[in-house]
């Protein structure tokens, strides 16, 4: 609009572009024609030959995802044809593997390995490893589907070397993330086919080589403090490698604006020579610090285990499983002390992530611990059974071939959502529902090459007693009875530091000598860097009350044990949202707006209200207002509207749940203003009868989860009421 007004009709054929790119990622498709269109037309009339061809590669997309693929092959090929004419071969190449992928999906895989082959003949020696990687692992998939997997093997690991080569050393958060995000696939693949060519150890390797990669992706968005006394050499690699960061990123965008005309700019010569000059500094500087500052090495420069490394370290008791999951299948590897195989769990990831994601959201409404010989209670009987399928899906298999026999310690790998399971809550086994933690000792590590690191660590400094700190009991009330438990259970060496006094400069000075460490406080999750993510203290001498992860690899720590008692800090970043982890939300807030024409609805805030204890709050029939909502949902922790929803399908910002109005709100909270409020609720059910659908608001975010006949979700006794755009 701002454009239109200006008068700039190229900066509002831009903008309609991406509107159009945003619609289309959000499955849009009509939506995002018409302004891609619109856009076409006014590049057109503009002459601007190239963004004229990106958007009609953007429309052929849109008519591929519409089922016309008459229409997309004649979009691109015609986009291909223009980004040609223009001398963009990094643009053409693009195009030929966006028709590769249109025949891939008619089925046509040979159509598809001559488009892809094609394209990387196109690209050439030019750099752009965000359109290589894809060429070659669509070849790698379409060779895949005509037999050939030794080709596939060998075109999936040409995809990695793309998507490697500017990892080691792109820098910013944001650029790392978005460039890896949507590759973890090609690994999931690579290690499927391995296995399928009878080669585990390889299928083992490929998932090894990306949980490398995280660490390494992980290093790169900070500045570590080092125990080392090499101290000076560690600041020497990582201000070497951001200056081989920006380097690349130069070099990078030097040969991007190379493609638009025949000859390169000076700029990119000399910036490939200072890299290359700077590179050769690093692999240098590398063997010095594996000879003074080995633990520092050891982190930037991982080098994956084997199973027969993990075997070697492994008791005759124990045994690893590094879970992998992917979109085409999941395996698990296990590996003993003298035996290694890998287990098909038959299941896809996006049914596993469903049930973590369910689970995890019911166990909020259980109000005291669960115990194994009490009598189940209505909310228990909702997370128990996602607990037992997800142990059907990722114990049973391994129980059933024999590999964890007389096993009683297991070391857990887990990978994407899986990092979000609490494995010991499982539910299985030969007794009558036993908890997995019953029956195993428990361990969970990032990957075997981690867990191998840890085991390397020196003996440390002679160690004793323990230290608990709850800084919060203000807003965390149980935690000051917490280590006081605590301190009642540690003897005599035990000391307790609550409020004020458990600050950040007393964790530094008396966590070193300590054996037991437990810090009864919330955690903060910084999803872009999780470098700073931090545990919280109190503030006072200098320090500010923030334990940083960076600042913890500068601590020397000798315990044996460290508890982080807050809740959800055990979770990695990115399945639930840019919230805190463990901030205050507490109890339960429960509405029935339309008890008159629901008349079930009553009956189910009533016996929630009976299970969910005495921090509860039920408001129904008029009082259940979108103000009071408004008001009181920020602070809950479990949300529950038993009501009706009406689904708005040609505008779902504007489905919404039905409130009772009052003289503030018209009572229909609808989605778009959803994202304008904040929560600290772990669980929102929207409980609609037989329309299967639970929702879930964390922090600023909706993630909707459907569920079809059969599957465990909180019951209503409600009649089915449904607006007329609701679909049941």
């Amino acid at each position: 609009m701002l454009y239109t007004r200006a008068g700039d009709q190229q900066g509002a054929a831009e903008a309609r572009q991406g509107q159009g790119q945003l619609l289309l990622a959000h499955d849009e498709y009509t939506k995002a024609r018409t302004l891609l269109e619109k856009a076409l037309r006014t590049e057109v009339a503009a002459g601007n030959k190239r963004a004229a061809a990106l958007t009609r590669l953007s429309l052929g997309e849109v008519a591929q995802a519409r089922g016309d693929s008459t229409a997309a092959r004649r979009l691109l090929a015609q986009a291909t044809a223009e980004l040609e004419g223009l001398g963009d071969p990094v643009g053409a190449a693009a195009a030929i593997g966006e028709q590769g992928a249109l025949e891939a999906g008619a089925g046509l895989p040979a159509a598809a390995e001559s488009l892809y082959r094609a394209g990387l003949t196109r690209l050439g020696h030019h750099v752009a490893p965000e359109i290589a990687w894809r060429l070659h692992a669509g070849l790698g998939l379409a060779r895949h589907a005509q037999g050939s997997d030794d080709d596939a093997t060998r075109e999936l690991r040409a995809a990695l070397a793309e998507i490697e080569r500017p990892s080691r050393s792109l820098a910013l958060a944001e650029r790392r993330s978005a460039f890896l995000a949507d590759k973890w696939d090609v690994y999931g693949q690579l290690a499927l086919f391995e296995r399928a060519r009878g080669r585990p150890e390889a299928a083992f390797e490929a998932s090894e080589r990306l949980r490398a990669r995280d660490m390494l992706e992980l290093l790169q968005l900070g500045r570590l403090s080092s125990p080392d006394t090499a101290s000076e050499l560690v600041s020497r690699e990582q201000d070497l490698r951001h200056r081989i960061a920006e380097l690349t990123h130069d070099a990078d965008s030097a040969d991007a604006d190379a493609l638009r005309g025949s000859d390169a700019p000076p700029a990119s010569a000399a910036s490939r020579e200072a890299l290359g000059h700077a590179q050769e500094a690093y692999g240098e500087l590398l063997l010095e610090m594996r000879e003074r500052s080995p633990r520092h090495a050891t982190l930037v420069s991982p080098v994956t285990a084997t199973w027969r490394d993990v075997g070697r370290r492994l008791g005759s008791d124990a045994a690893l499983i590094e879970y992998l999951a992917s979109d085409s299948g999941s395996l698990a590897f296990v590996v003993t002390r003298d035996t290694f195989a890998v287990v098909d769990l038959g299941v896809e990831r996006r049914t596993l992530a469903r049930l973590v994601e369910f689970a995890r959201g019911t166990l909020v409404l259980t109000p005291r611990p669960p115990l194994r010989n009490a009598e189940t209670t209505p909310a228990e009987s909702l997370w128990r059974g996602p607990l037992r399928q997800l142990h059907q899906y990722l114990i049973a298999p391994l129980e059933e071939t024999g590999l964890l026999a007389g096993k009683t310690r297991l070391i857990l790998v887990p990978h994407a959502e899986l990092h979000y399971l609490p494995f010991a809550t499982l539910l299985g086994g030969p007794g009558p529902g036993q908890f997995l933690i019953e029956r195993y000792e428990l361990a969970v590590t990032p990957s075997a090459t981690v867990w191998l690191a840890l085991g390397n660590r020196a003996a440390g400094l002679a160690s004793s007693g323990t230290l608990a700190l709850a800084p919060r009991p203000d807003v965390l009330p149980a935690s000051r009875r917490e280590v006081a438990a605590v301190g009642r259970l540690g003897g005599a060496d035990v000391q307790v530091l609550t409020g004020g006094a458990a600050t950040e400069a007393a964790f530094r000075r008396e966590a070193p000598r300590r054996r037991i460490l437990h810090l009864a406080t919330y955690g903060v999750l910084n999803k872009q860097n999780p470098l700073f993510s931090f545990v919280d203290l109190a503030p006072g001498t200098g320090q500010d009350g923030r334990l940083e992860v960076h600042e913890v690899f500068g601590l020397q720590l000798a315990a044996d044990l460290v508890v982080l008692s807050a809740c959800q800090t055990g979770l990695g970043a990115g399945a639930l949202g840019d919230r805190s982890a463990g901030l205050p939300g507490v109890g339960l807030l429960a509405f029935a707006p339309q008890p008159a024409t629901l008349p079930g609805s009553s009956q189910e805030v009533a016996a929630i209200r009976r299970f969910a204890g005495t921090d509860a709050q039920v408001l129904t029939g008029g009082a259940a207002t979108e103000s009071a909502f408004r008001r009181l949902a920020p602070t809950r922790r479990v949300l529950h509207l038993a009501t009706y929803g009406v689904l708005n399908k040609q505008n779902p910002l504007f489905s919404f749940v039905q409130l009772a109005a009052d003289g503030a709100e018209d009572g229909r909270l609808e989605v778009h203003e959803v994202f304008g409020l904040r929560f600290a609720a772990d669980l929102v059910v929207c409980a609609v009868s037989d329309w299967r659908e639970v929702a879930y608001w964390v922090g600023a975010n909706l993630v909707t989860a459907v569920w079809t006949a059969g599957s465990a979700c909180l019951p209503s006794t409600a009649p089915v009421s449904l607006g007329r755009n609701v679909k049941a």
